[in-house]
């Protein structure tokens, strides 16, 4: 009780994607993690039996519970209200009790809260009542006990406990022979009845949602009016019907394949077009087509059309929009002259986020009608030689920084695997001294390290000859994004993976999401550091399994305040730098849309269905924005599974050093993210429209990325634009402007 105001206590949510997610033994191992600590913690009520709690590192406290004639564990809330613990653990919130009223357990918690003690519970997924439209639409299925909306609000943390289709069948399966070639019958049925892909995707992209909104607040408390730069917030300008579909289309194809939030407006003042007044647009069929994005609708009132710019330049401040999506002019170049070109005037406006024009029309095809593009997009010919046709497996323990948990749950499921008879080694394995994660090698072998001498100093590195000599089935690796010392064969640790699985090895393996290279510009804008270790994209894309280790960013705060993450006195100095709540929010956002990104394609690869639009062009010139430019690229034709290509134009000066240095850089980096670099020449800086525009028709790409314009009305008179040519020559094509960095390049820091 403080000054007459009663204290409540905190509530956690472990959130399983599905039933036999690991949502009781997360609860269980989070409660011993916190009794070791010196925390009172007792478990309430857990859906497992006595030996679960038995065990030598579980030693928690249960209290009895009370009989009941169905037999089943009930919650006895006054029993926990009289011993007064400092944390409770209670399973399956949306349970109804056969006893206290038949109350639901969540409302059982709610009185134990209000009596000050601290509740760490469960739920799947498919039990919260706002999901329920979404469960009944994939299952078919109504779900009899669910747990409201605003109890889940009322979290304090919430944390996502996801699971694989082979992990679940892994559980079920009783000797590795069936783990690897077989589904059991039990697993079957319920991954049937339950569409379990689709239940794990809307999880994920629901959890993502819900920890964007948490970082926009976490901003806005603190003053930070600019937008995250984590999830793209998308705007469709529309004025009239006239490409209207294309221009939805547009908006709805980033809002899918960015993960973006999508919201359309029509500033209808007086326009006309053809000699007509425009009516207004028809409200049903807008929102019918961005429904499946969760497209929002808004209509505002102009006295003229003069006023479009400023008002969308309004609306982009107030709803953080990222990336705006306006129509080609339908204006002649006399017209423009005469009357101006409201798509000027919005362009000039926003140089700080990312446009799209959209083409007028259906988009050229530089090929004859009928022909298929020279290969598939997203297809293995995508793939760098070496990792093709790997018979190894791959499997990828995804997180949001160190400390999370990774490479404790690589280990424990290793360690499950061994028990059931498949030879699982230790390859390499980094526990940082922290003891939990130590005691979880347990039976597993632990092969030995190579020793490497580099300029008088020894470090340890896998050995990759040990673990070719060896041949287990299975063998663990920790952080997938290492650079090796000088002096080992390769220079990254990923392809010491690749080559373990072109030997026919199944490889387990760790990665923080801020290595993936395609998010090196997004990390770096998000947290103001720029990572200097990173992955291809394609290989994360070889993993059969990409699973989510989820951690609130309070949680491993409070790791490393308590020394389980760094020592010290590095923890202190990675809590006043990267380790901020902000930045841990961010990363913990871009894990979970990674993860259901990665879902997303296995799911359509499974369905045979391909989303293609033409190949993406990025155009690059040799400034430091290029990088970021083939990113952008990059990110857009990932997820709508199209060729990406980058394009210079060279003029034939010779290049400075700094210029030299950003030449090498990006063509190095096309190469490692499997990205077609093409080089072209030019005789005058004038000339690259034309040539842009050749190259388009020459590999059927229709869209084209740029970076905005840099010159001045002076500098464009004398030598030219290239955006200003190409709005005028290809409105047949979309054009992407990409806006340059917010902010001052950040410091380097390797990671």
């Amino acid at each position: 009780m403080r000054n007459g105001i009663k204290k409540t206590g905190r509530l956690k949510i472990l959130l399983g994607v599905a039933r036999g997610a690991g949502k009781t033994s997360r609860l269980l191992e989070e409660g011993t993690e916190m009794s070791r600590s010196g925390t009172d913690v007792v478990v309430g009520v857990a859906q497992c039996g006595e030996e679960e709690t038995a065990r030598p590192e579980c030693r928690l406290e249960r209290l009895p519970l009370p009989d009941t004639a169905s037999g089943e564990a009930e919650l006895d809330v006054a029993a926990v209200i009289k011993r007064r613990p400092q944390v409770v653990l209670i399973d399956d919130l949306a349970h109804r009790a056969a006893l206290d009223g038949q109350l639901y357990r969540w409302q059982q918690v709610e009185r134990i809260l209000d009596e000050g003690i601290d509740v760490l519970a469960t739920v799947d997924v498919e039990q919260l009542e706002g999901m329920q439209p979404l469960i009944k639409e994939i299952t078919g299925k109504r779900v009899e006990e669910v747990v409201p909306d605003a109890f889940v609000r009322r979290a304090d943390e919430l944390e996502l406990i996801d699971v694989t289709e082979e992990e679940l069948a892994e559980r079920e399966a009783p000797a590795p022979f069936e783990r690897r070639h077989n589904l059991g019958r039990a697993v079957r049925q319920y991954l049937a009845s339950t569409n379990f892909a689709a239940l794990r995707q809307i999880a994920l992209h629901q959890m993502a949602d819900q920890v964007d909104e948490w970082l926009e607040l976490y901003r806005a408390r603190r003053g930070l009016l600019a937008p995250s730069g984590v999830r793209e917030h998308i705007l469709v300008s529309v004025h009239s019907p006239f490409n209207l579909e294309r221009l939805l289309r547009a908006g709805v194809n980033l809002a899918h394949g960015l993960q973006g939030s999508l919201m359309v407006v029509q500033l209808h003042a007086p326009v006309y077009h053809r000699g007509e007044e425009v009516t207004r647009l028809p409200r049903e069929y807008i929102e019918a087509v961005t429904k499946p994005v969760n497209g929002v609708f808004i209509e505002v009132e102009l006295d003229e059309e003069k006023e479009v710019p400023d008002k969308l330049a309004e609306i982009i401040r107030e709803k953080k929009i990222t990336r705006l999506v306006v129509g080609h002019s339908a204006r002649s170049r006399w017209e423009e002259f005469w009357r101006g070109s409201v798509l000027s005037a919005i362009l000039h406006r926003n140089r700080h986020i990312d446009v799209l024009v959209v083409a007028n029309r259906r988009a050229f095809s530089g090929k004859p009608a009928g022909e298929k593009p020279a290969h598939k997009p997203g297809g293995t010919e995508a793939l760098p030689v070496c990792a093709r046709n790997l018979p190894g497996r791959l499997k990828v323990y995804l997180g949001m920084a160190a400390g999370v948990g990774k490479t404790y749950r690589m280990l424990v499921d290793g360690n499950e695997l061994l028990e059931k008879g498949l030879d699982v080694v230790a390859g390499y394995i980094e526990t940082h001294g922290r003891d939990e994660t130590c005691a979880q090698i347990g039976a597993l072998e632990v092969l030995p390290r190579r020793e490497v001498v580099y300029r008088g100093r020894n470090f340890d590195e896998l050995d990759l000859d040990a673990v070719l000599k060896r041949r287990p089935q299975l063998v663990l690796i920790d952080e997938l994004a290492h650079t090796n010392i000088p002096g080992v064969k390769n220079a990254k640790r990923y392809q010491d993976v690749l080559e373990i699985m072109r030997a026919g090895i199944d490889v387990y393996t760790t990665l923080n999401v801020q290595h993936l290279e395609s998010l090196n510009d997004v990390v770096e804008e998000a947290t103001g550091v720029k990572v200097r270790e990173t992955v291809p994209d394609w290989v994360l894309d070889l993993a059969r399994e990409v699973v989510l280790v989820d951690l609130a960013p309070s949680a491993l705060l409070l790791r490393l305040e308590e020394g389980k993450v760094y020592p010290p006195g590095k923890a202190e100095q990675a809590m006043a730098n990267f380790f901020q709540p902000a930045n841990l929010t961010a990363l913990r956002e871009l894990a979970l849309r990674r993860v259901a990104g990665h879902l997303d394609r296995q799911v359509e690869k499974n369905k045979h269905t391909v989303s293609y639009d033409g190949n993406i062009l990025v155009a690059v010139n040799l400034r430091p924005a290029a990088e970021r430019l083939i990113r952008r690229g990059f990110r857009l034709a990932y997820g709508l599974k199209s060729n990406l290509f980058v394009a210079y134009f060279n003029t034939g000066q010779m290049r400075s050093p700094a210029e030299e240095r950003v030449y090498t850089y990006i063509k190095t980096l096309c190469q490692t993210m499997g990205v077609s670099f093409l080089e072209r020449q030019v005789g005058r800086d004038r000339d690259v429209a034309v040539a842009l525009l050749m190259l388009a028709r020459e590999l059927d790409s229709r869209q084209l990325f740029l970076g905005h314009s840099e010159r001045n009305g002076w500098q464009k008179l004398l030598r030219g634009s290239i955006i200003d040519s190409l709005l005028r020559e290809a409105r047949d094509l979309d054009l992407h402007l990409i806006a340059p960095p917010r902010g001052e390049v950040p410091r380097p820091v390797r990671l």
